[in-house]
């Protein structure tokens, strides 16, 4: 099918791609920020408190 093709519809579904590449690259860029940015809080000293206490095995 895509041999069929002008150049000018090749250009453009070349451009569509490029946009939803960069689209999808920025996306996946934000989640990875995104899960770092939960890890360092989660790591963090002063978050002890936020754990769930042990529970006390019964005698």
């Amino acid at each position: 099918m895509t041999a069929n093709w002008t150049p000018a519809e090749r250009a453009a579904f070349a451009a569509k791609r490029r946009q939803r590449n960069v689209a999808i690259g920025l996306v996946l860029g934000a989640l990875v920020v995104l899960f770092y940015g939960i890890t360092l809080v989660r790591m963090t000293p002063g978050m002890q408190a936020a754990k769930p206490a042990a529970v006390a095995a019964p005698r």
